[in-house]
């Protein structure tokens, strides 16, 4: 269940008291913020455009991409990001979203979503000649009949709707219908391999989105929005469960741009590092290159836009000796009861030899990232102290309710929240010392 906003932020700071408390996440977003969001100062354009909403100055959404790994995919983090923008700056609705049902637990947050009759092709299956875009993913249909719908569960719904597809050779017909309106048709086929969007504005307001097709040569589809006509926060989430930063390399950079060049982010949140860090192999130079040819694509094809880095939040692991296994011929999984691993050491150093210990490249990993940003002018906001430093996933664990999952890596719900409480808290304490800063600028 989706809490309204009020009672959203009054559970988060009840839960960030709590594990405050015990040593946890900071009592106070936004108070001691310097030492958690380092190069506020690149986010000045993120911040103007903050400031021309709150003063009724914009005409358009102001859109915010932010796009990772499982900690994005996961839409707890994303969604609660939006949930605290929109209450303050005004809400135009969620955004793209990879088309259909691109994974097994996907949970999009102010939509519903469903299909039949597709399969879903990613980097390791996408044929070289299938331009990928931010969500590294396409929708591709299996015959006639293939189906999938999208609905708005706000109850503003939306007024503009958009699909992005790959025109190919030979390609199926959609069939699009809003609400009860009259099903619009929509062609794919076209000699080469294209990606083209098309558009739907709405005269009132609608609430869901049916696509279907009718033959059986295939569709293929990236994305689709639903979206309102006005001024207000979207904040996306492009999310890859197990990718690295290596993903943004796998995507077409003219898909990418593309996309971009239509979204016209005041903002891109980058949100990778956890499976690096995990790396025991880790390269750390060829990393920080990777890294920062990455990014700096991003940013290149949306010179406009803001970049923050989220340092990858803290995670643990147990010592391989400390692996168990019912059965020799199965791969070892480790014990995640608290009373067979009860501690957790950020040093080499443990009483217990079975304690939870950070990967040694997950600190590497985040250093790479904070030095970057300082190189770039990039703002920096580190996960891992929010979360109380070394060792924080583990107390998380142990908190009442959970506020991170058995596996140390990833947060519960109610943790992926309270963590963006933190991230906006600190965001607009800095965005205030802005406005301070442009008023006494004039």
């Amino acid at each position: 269940m989706i809490l309204a906003s009020a009672a959203l932020a009054a559970a988060s700071a009840g839960l960030l008291d709590r594990a405050a408390a015990e040593e946890g996440l900071p009592a106070t977003p936004g108070r001691d913020a310097e030492q958690r969001l380092a190069q506020p100062a690149g986010l000045g354009a993120f911040f103007a455009a903050l400031d021309a909403l709150e003063r009724k100055q914009a005409t358009r959404p102001l859109r915010i991409l932010q796009i990772g790994d499982s900690h994005t995919a996961n839409d707890a983090f994303s969604s609660a990001m939006r949930e605290r923008l929109q209450a303050r700056f005004g809400a135009a609705g969620r955004g793209w979203l990879p088309a259909g049902v691109p994974y097994k637990y996907f949970q999009p947050r102010q939509v519903s979503v469903a299909e039949t009759g597709w399969r879903h092709v990613g980097p390791a299956e996408a044929a070289q000649a299938m331009p990928l875009g931010l969500d590294a993913t396409v929708a591709e249909s299996l015959g006639a009949g293939s189906r999938m719908s999208l609905a708005s569960t706000e109850p503003e719904g939306f007024n503009r709707f958009g699909i992005e597809f790959l025109t190919q050779p030979k390609g199926a017909s959609l069939t699009i219908r809003i609400d009860q309106r009259r099903p619009v048709s929509v062609p794919t086929e076209a000699p080469e391999m294209h990606i083209k969007r098309v558009e739907m504005s709405l005269p009132g307001v609608a609430h869901q989105v049916e696509l279907a097709t009718h033959d059986r040569q295939p569709a293929a589809i990236l994305g689709w929005t639903v979206e309102r006509r006005r001024p207000g926060v979207i904040y996306e989430n492009h999310g890859t469960v197990g990718a690295t930063i290596g993903l943004i390399g796998k995507m077409n950079p003219s898909a990418v741009a593309f996309e971009l060049a239509e979204r016209r982010p005041a903002l891109i949140v980058v949100a990778f590092g956890t499976n690096e860090g995990f790396d025991d192999s880790l390269d750390p130079k060829q990393y920080a290159e990777t890294f920062a040819e990455a990014v700096g694509a991003l940013h290149e094809r949306a010179p406009e836009a803001a970049i923050l880095l989220l340092g990858p939040p803290d995670g643990d692991r147990l010592d391989k000796a400390c692996a168990q296994s019912a059965d020799a011929a199965k791969p070892a999984t480790p014990a995640l009861s608290p009373a067979a691993a009860p501690e957790c050491v950020a040093d080499g150093s443990a009483a217990n030899s079975c304690a939870w210990r950070p990967p040694r490249n997950l600190a590497v990993v985040r250093q790479a990232q904070k030095r970057l940003a300082a190189q770039r002018g990039w703002a920096f906001w580190d996960w891992s102290q929010a979360l109380g430093g070394a060792c924080g996933m583990h107390r998380l664990v142990g908190r009442d309710p959970p506020l991170a999952a058995p596996d140390h890596v990833h947060m519960t719900k109610a943790g992926y929240t309270a963590a963006a409480e933190v991230l906006f808290g600190d965001l607009m304490a800095e965005y205030e010392k802005w406005k301070h800063g442009r008023v006494a600028r004039r």
